[in-house]
This record gives structure tokens, C-alpha cells and sequence, in this order.
């Protein structure tokens, strides 16, 4: 299953071309607008998301082995960017394994009633008439919500930086001419652009690099 969504997200990355400078004008600009917009809030990483697509629709050209086109550095730099704009934007601590960050399906109301009923999982709060008991039951599936939303947030800007660093490598390892001078010098930009070790490693790996999560 992997393969097949590497292979369509590879297949949707390629489909448009870097081939002129307003193309370029216009991704760079739409890329700001929506980080610029997210770092207003952190709170809506889609516009991340979408930053991500647009600057991934920038495809090198590859047709020069005596030097890295402008177009061609541009686009790569403007890819860096979104990666290094949606690692940042991932919490490095976050363990989905956790014990404090499960999510579950259905929840079972954490007291019984007055009366000593012990609810069923998953029931309607409304149907428990003690207040103490409801709303403890309230909180649980409050919080419940609360791990959800932030599991969600954690895989999608994850997938995000697995897309992106995906979309780089093809960039570089195979959109330019094997062993080039603008191969060799588009490496060097992503060497000195990324601080992450990990994520250079993987950058610097002869597979693709897949998905973390």
C-alpha cells in the first residue's frame, strides 16, 4: 500500500513543469500567502499542506549539465523551504504510543452514578441523569476529542515532511543529469540547507525515501 501511494504521490509531483519564471513567481508567492497565514495562528497546518503541493509542483528541468538553472535552484529552494517549514511545525516530542496520547473508538463513563450504575461503553452522556457522573463522563470524551485532533495534526505535518523530502530527492537524484555539475551543486544546496541529520540521511540514501509513520 505504501508503494502504491509513493508511486501516485510521485506521479502528481511530476505533472507540472518549472518552465517559465511566472510559473515560478506565482508558486513562490502562493507558498508565502499560506505560510505567512499559518504562522498567524499554528493552528491550521492545511495551509502548510497545501504550501507543500504548490511548491512540489515545481519540477526541474534538468536539461543543463554545465551548471543548475535559475529556474532549477529556485524551485529546489523553494521546496527546502516547505520542509523545513513542516518539520518545524511537527512537535518533536509527540509519541502516538504514549498511554496520554491514545485514542479510542469508544469510552466507558469513568463513574457510576449515584445509584451505583456502571454505564455502558459508548452511551449517549445525555442518557446519564447524575450530574457528577455526566460530567466526568463529558470530560473524558472532551479529552478524548482533544488527543484526536492533535494525532491528526502530528501524522498529516509528518506525511507532510515525508512528501516534501520525497519530492526533493526525486528532484535532485533523478529530474537531474546522474553525477552533473548541477546535480552535484543542487546537493550541495540541500546539504547546507538541512541541519537535520535525519533527515539528510535519508536525503542521502539511494531508495526513496518512504513514509515515517
Amino acid at each position: 500500500m505504501a508503494a502504491v501511494i509513493l508511486f501516485l504521490h510521485f506521479a502528481v509531483a511530476r505533472a507540472e513543469s518549472n518552465d517559465s519564471p511566472e510559473a515560478l513567481a506565482n508558486a513562490e508567492t502562493q507558498v508565502q500567502l499560506k505560510v505567512e497565514q499559518f504562522a498567524k495562528t499554528n493552528a491550521n497546518y492545511e495551509l502548510l499542506l497545501d504550501a507543500r503541493k504548490l511548491a512540489s509542483s515545481m519540477s526541474p528541468r534538468g536539461d543543463n549539465k554545465a551548471t543548475l538553472s535559475a529556474l532549477d535552484e529556485a524551485s529546489l529552494r523553494l521546496q527546502l523551504r516547505m520542509l523545513l517549514a513542516l518539520a518545524k511545525a511537527c512537535d518533536p516530542h509527540y509519541d502516538p504510543k504514549a498511554p496520554t496520547n491514545q485514542v479510542y473508538l469508544n469510552l466507558t463513563p469513568p463513574l457510576a452514578d449515584s445509584n451505583g450504575v456502571i454505564w455502558p461503553s459508548g452511551i449517549d452522556p445525555k442518557a446519564i441523569k447524575d450530574a457528577k457522573a455526566r460530567k466526568a463522563y463529558e470530560d473524558t470524551i472532551a479529552e478524548n476529542s482533544r488527543r484526536n485532533e492533535r494525532l491528526k495534526r502530528e501524522i498529516a505535518l509528518s506525511r507532510g515532511v515525508d512528501y516534501a523530502l520525497i519530492d526533493i530527492w526525486v528532484f535532485v537524484k533523478r529530474g537531474l543529469p546522474r553525477d552533473s555539475v548541477a546535480q552535484n551543486r543542487a546537493i550541495e544546496i540541500v546539504a547546507k540547507t538541512i541541519s537535520d541529520n535525519s533527515l539528510l540521511e535519508r536525503f542521502n540514501s539511494n531508495d526513496m525515501p518512504g513514509l515515517i509513520w
